[in-house]
């Protein structure tokens, strides 16, 4: 076939575009879908169009063409939705009235704490509001070590906690804010120079 002028290429795409976005619908596509199948074959045949490649039946090809890749687009998003569940990156709307509210998570807290002494029990509670070990002395009126030794002592009774184990991973409760803080620092520092503990 020989190469088409950018006047026949317009009026190529003027009379087969509407065509083949019905033909998609009958096949099953959203008008969405059929618009972005029939776009794209539309492209594949103006590139192919301006070299020797150029099919040799236009509108036979832009038809095949569009169907081709409104089905693989349907495949696709066939595929990505396990992929997506599978991998946590999607939530179905069915699904979110399976999670807990914030109200209830807090009661949950609480309950989970209810195994801890008073002091034990305002120390985590002022660490996960994200207060600092120096903070927390300063507002309960204890040393700094006091409130690490709470601190320890209540990770140390909720690990023994059968609820708490899968909630939460162990590397977390190990962490005091400070010393996550302090691992982040090491983290941007260069791989060979560790600081020493």
């Amino acid at each position: 076939m020989r190469l088409m002028t950018l006047e026949q290429l317009e009026a190529f795409y003027t009379t087969e575009y509407p065509k083949l976005v019905k033909i998609l619908v009958l096949l099953d596509a959203t008008v969405q879908e059929a618009e972005d199948a029939a776009q794209k074959a539309m492209a594949d045949f103006a590139e192919r169009s301006r070299t020797e490649k150029a099919p040799d039946h236009p509108a036979a090809y832009v038809q095949r063409a569009a169907i081709n890749f409104f089905i693989k687009e349907r495949q696709r998003g066939r595929e990505r939705l396990p992929r997506e569940l599978q991998g946590g990156h999607l939530v179905l709307e069915a699904y979110l009235d399976d999670r807990l509210t914030v109200w209830e998570d807090e009661q949950y807290i609480k309950h989970l704490l209810e195994c801890l002494t008073s002091t034990q029990r305002s120390v985590i509670e002022l660490v996960m509001d994200g207060w600092s070990t120096r903070e927390i002395a300063g507002k309960l009126g204890k040393s700094a070590e006091n409130v690490r030794q709470h601190l320890k002592n209540g990770r140390d009774t909720l690990k023994k906690q059968p609820e708490i184990t899968p909630l939460v991973s162990r590397k977390r409760l190990d962490q005091s804010p400070a010393q996550q803080g302090m691992r982040s620092t090491e983290q941007r520092r260069s791989p060979g120079r560790r600081r020493s503990s």
